[in-house]
């Protein structure tokens, strides 16, 4: 049942992000041609119109993400929904899922229009990333991949937590502006654990003059050093601790969700 779960709502997302990426690419493809003509006004509007689709595209995915939750769980299909046998647990893994990949996806076609707009103007791709590998940007983005991933799970355990709260009896009227309500809470409230784990946590990206690595000093420990010594010679260390809260709430989040849908909510 869970992989036709997962089947329907990659499907549900589909047409419309399939539509931006396919527009991304036939616009792409008039860039190129503009640009073998040296028509410049074209070729400097597609390479505009490549970077709003970017953008729209990752904008798109995260509505899309709103809308089959809330659609799927308490609007025109929540009573079909939750009828089927199938846990709460998997209804949520599989809109998630489908989330996820949607993002993921819309997130490397906003890189690849990125990257198509360099290639239209004959920038060196090959050598602005050489440039950046050589300082240290490459174990940075490695970092980064994993770190922004987890994010991600937090930002999904918002929204979702926010929308099946404001799906609760007491909340059912006003159920939209509830949600953006608990979810602006909800955000405000993790963004603090956030600063409290990047500073206290001992995990972190060390930049000094030998490179970057990781270390198991504090940010905190680092700045109380760079305050009262003045820039330290070793480097300075930026926590990555947050990771670490971003997993738990993420995780923490949808159990919440989870919790509420099987106990509280109500369908509208």
């Amino acid at each position: 049942m869970l992989g036709k779960l997962l089947k329907y709502e990659a499907k549900a997302g589909a047409k419309p992000l399939c539509a931006v990426y396919a527009g991304m690419a036939g616009v792409f493809l008039i860039g190129l041609l503009a640009r073998e003509l040296h028509v410049v006004q074209i070729q400097v509007t597609t390479a505009f119109l490549l970077i709003a689709g970017g953008v729209a595209a990752v904008v798109m995915a995260v509505v899309m993400a709103i809308l089959r939750y809330h659609r799927g769980l308490f609007g025109a299909e929540g009573y079909l929904t939750q009828t089927l046998p199938v846990s709460k647990g998997k209804l949520i893994l599989a809109k998630l899922t489908a989330a996820y990949a949607w993002t993921a996806v819309s997130i490397l076609a906003a890189v690849l229009a990125a990257a198509g707009v360099m290639y239209l103007f004959r920038m060196d791709f090959a050598g602005i990333a050489g440039a950046l590998i050589d300082l240290g940007m490459g174990t940075l983005l490695l970092v980064a991949l994993p770190m922004f991933a987890i994010q991600l799970l937090a930002f999904f355990g918002e929204l979702y937590f926010a929308i099946t709260l404001a799906n609760t009896r007491p909340f059912l009227r006003s159920n939209a502006a509830f949600s953006f309500v608990f979810y602006l809470a909800a955000n405000f409230a993790v963004g603090l654990l956030e600063l409290v784990g990047m500073l206290v946590i001992p995990l972190g990206l060390h930049i000094g003059e030998t490179g970057v690595y990781l270390t198991a000093e504090t940010m905190l420990g680092s700045l109380l050093e760079w305050t009262s010594f003045g820039v330290p010679a070793r480097g300075f260390t930026i926590g990555i601790g947050s990771g670490v809260v971003d997993l738990a709430v993420g995780i923490g989040l949808l159990l919440a969700a989870r919790w509420l849908l099987l106990h509280k909510t109500s369908v509208k």
